[in-house]
């Protein structure tokens, strides 16, 4: 044998003739392939002026000294271009690249390396079947390579979670993440067991909700809400169902009131029994109609026996409620500054003798949007100043006839506006009053129209028709 196995290195014979010329020819070899590092393997011709030993592996297509030399390494030595043909498993680093190469079954190709992949591993600690990959230290730093850096954890269905837990004394106290759902959640926990939801982003929406509340934040409704009021109730309650009730109206209101409505209407359902009258001092914020309902088959199995005061701008509904007070200058609604009340199916019974059933002493609109009856008197059944009182096709049912004052009076260009009404059954004292500038239109009703055994007056610029 006259070459190494390997690399074809010539060997020296005995009694060979000039015997540097093919020492030198394997050196020249030697010199070329250890620590193999080619320039190139993309360049199609030779480099105009090589630097002695550079050295690049021959593309296909190579034109000029490399043609027809694919896939060998080309050497620059002595002058020449000196081709080395590739054996499998030879290795060669693509300076260009940055890249180590395998000849592989007749291709240079990236050379790769069969590792078996760790079941395990444990930076400064020990790693085990849970938690794979255990890391103890101060930090742990994950960087960019190129614009970012993303830390993904996936689950494999809906139900499952995809969440990062913090831990105190190895108990979880606060989770984050897709906890047994595809919302976002932050939720925390003061023993590791129980966890309450904090934060809760809806995926098909991207809305926020706080579950426990925020402090200086009001909870926002995504649709319209119901609290419950029953005798059997507690203010501790939340309301929010009939088995867990309110005691009072006054509490359902309040609650209303710390909401961010959006436009959402906030009924309160009311039970059949006997209540305190409540207050409602401004709109409900974010819009919407806060809406006052007790039973409307029969408004007398709900009782209130104080009134129910509306002011600066209210939204409100009543109906299903029978109003009686038994304390004077208690007005049944107390009704004003730009307040808009639509009444429903109501009955008003006896009120003081200087209170009102419906009392209105600013500007003001109030919508009459159902039948009502009145069983008790009052010094005035409505009484509207600056406001304005409507309603049309409604037919108001008296019982007992109670006594009045007069039964209507609108003054200081107060309206009470009523098309095609109906009177069933009686009442005592004056008809109505319509005074500086108020006016009573029941749209050619008669004078004696509205119940009552004394004729009506208009005195002071009143009028009515």
């Amino acid at each position: 044998m006259d070459t190494s196995e390997n690399l074809g290195l010539p060997y020296i014979t005995p009694a060979q003739a000039q015997k540097h010329v093919t020492h030198n020819e394997a050196i020249r070899a030697v010199d070329a392939l250890l620590h193999l590092a080619v320039k190139s393997r993309s360049a199609t011709s030779p480099p105009v002026i090589p630097e002695p030993g550079e050295r690049h592996i021959v593309p296909a297509a190579a034109t000029g000294a490399w043609t027809g030399q694919a896939k060998a390494v080309a050497a620059w030595q002595d002058g020449i271009w000196t081709f080395y043909t590739p054996r499998p498993g030879w290795l060669a680093y693509a300076l260009d690249e940055n890249r180590l190469l395998a000849f592989d079954e007749g291709e240079w190709v990236l050379a790769a390396v069969n590792v078996a992949i760790p079941s395990q591993v444990g930076v400064n600690t020990t790693a085990d079947a849970t938690n794979r990959l255990a890391v103890a230290a101060p930090a742990t730093l994950l960087t960019h390579e190129g614009a970012g850096h993303q830390l993904k954890i996936n689950k494999a269905t809906t139900g499952d979670s995809a969440t990062l837990l913090f831990q105190s004394g190895w108990s979880g106290r606060a989770e984050m993440g897709l906890a047994g759902s595809d919302a976002f959640r932050v939720k925390v926990s003061p023993d590791g067991a129980a966890f309450h939801d904090a934060m809760v982003v809806d995926p098909a929406t991207g809305q926020v909700t706080f579950p426990a509340g925020v402090v200086g934040l009001r909870p926002q409704l995504k649709d319209h809400r119901t609290y419950h009021v029953a005798t059997t109730g507690s203010d501790g309650n939340n309301g929010l169902t009939p088995g867990a009730p309110f005691a009072t109206i006054q509490k359902a209101i309040d609650e209303a009131h710390n909401l961010d409505c959006a436009y959402y209407d906030v009924t309160i359902e009311i039970a059949n029994g006997t209540y305190a009258g409540a207050s409602v001092l401004r709109p409900l914020i974010g819009g919407g109609t806060l809406v006052i309902k007790g039973n409307e088959a029969t408004p007398a199995s709900v009782v209130l026996t104080s009134g129910l005061s509306f002011r600066n701008g209210a939204q409100v509904r009543v109906t299903g409620v029978r109003i009686a007070i038994a304390t004077d200058l208690i007005h049944a609604l107390s009704v004003g500054n730009g307040v808009h009340l639509r009444l429903g199916k109501v009955e008003f019974g006896a009120v003081g003798a200087n209170a009102d059933h419906i009392f209105c002493d600013n500007p003001c609109q109030i919508v009459l949007e159902d039948n009502y009856t009145i069983t008790g008197g009052a010094r005035r059944h409505m009484n509207i100043g600056r406001g304005h009182l409507s309603g049309a096709n409604r037919t108001f049912t008296l019982t007992g006839n109670p006594a009045f004052t007069q039964f209507i009076a609108a003054s200081c260009c107060g309206t009470v506006a009523l098309s095609n009404p109906t009177i069933s059954g009686t009442a005592t004292g004056g008809r109505y009053i319509a005074e500086t500038n108020g006016v009573i239109n029941t749209f050619g009703k008669a004078a004696t129209f509205l119940p009552g055994s004394v004729a009506g007056t208009n005195p002071t610029g009143g009028i009515y028709a």
